[in-house]
């Protein structure tokens, strides 16, 4: 006989111990969610091609310098 998957996962989860059910429903909520970014995905192409190019140039000129004097 051939049980469907929710069954099956169903009856898998039953017989492992109570952590590891914690467990399990953890990574179904995680997949609930959608994969990690997906929110994101509605500001792709947002950010003009100059502006990479323009934020490292930024970095490396000042977040690159340390002020000994500072401390």
């Amino acid at each position: 006989m051939t049980h469907s998957v929710p069954d099956e996962i169903a009856a898998r989860v039953r017989r492992l111990p109570e952590a590891q059910q914690r467990q399990a429903l953890a990574y179904v909520e995680t997949l609930e969610r959608g994969p990690r970014g997906a929110g994101l995905v509605a500001f792709a192409g947002s950010i003009d091609r100059a502006d990479p190019a323009q934020m490292a140039a930024a970095i490396e000129a000042e977040c690159e310098r340390v002020d000994a004097a500072d401390w």
